[in-house]
């Protein structure tokens, strides 16, 4: 009877483990712009999301309501990568330059390191979208807002295009808006 052999050789090993090294350096910097594009399109989702709640909540209320971006959750400061809250808009008009918390309906929580929003009027920079007590855009004569969202890195289709028109309705679209 002959002795066999129950495990691996040094050099069948090494092989191995430099065939499992080639494989993980191709994959692991795939797998990281996977993460980028699913982040970026949840980035894009997720503000969509948030508008879509503050113009239902405007309606349901009868009453302007806005999101706005808050470093602390209570206010709005116009920063879109920090926190997003939706608030009860009490600002005397609704062409009012700045929200007024009446209160505070929602928020979220920061978006990943990395991510990019812009929002504009025209050209001109907007720190928060108010909706009107029957769901269309405060201030719509300026016309419409499209902000723009992405995480560096994404590729491809991952940013996307958030459009609010003068009526409220929302047009989400995809696009390499701010991916490298």
């Amino acid at each position: 009877m002959g002795f066999r052999q129950k495990g691996l050789t040094l050099i069948e090993l090494m092989v191995t483990l430099a065939v499992l090294a080639i494989v993980a350096s191709i994959a692991i910097p795939n797998f990281r712009t996977l993460i980028n594009n699913n982040q970026s399109v949840a980035l894009g989702e997720d503000l969509a999301g948030a508008l879509h709640y503050a113009r239902s909540e405007a309606v349901k209320r009868s009453a302007s309501v806005t999101l706005c971006g808050s470093a602390d959750g209570t206010t709005c400061n116009g920063t879109w990568t920090d926190h997003w809250i939706v608030i009860v808009d009490s600002a005397t008009s609704e062409s009012a330059p700045l929200p007024l918390v009446g209160a505070v309906l929602r928020q979220w929580e920061p978006p990943v390191d990395g991510a990019t929003i812009t929002a504009k009027r025209g050209t001109t920079n907007v720190g928060f979208v108010r909706f009107t007590g029957k769901g269309l855009l405060a201030a719509s004569g300026s016309g419409a807002i499209e902000i723009n969202s992405s995480v560096s890195g994404c590729t491809a289709n991952s940013g996307r295009t958030v459009k609010i028109g003068i009526a409220g309705v929302l047009r989400v679209t995809h696009g390499s808006t701010g991916c490298s």
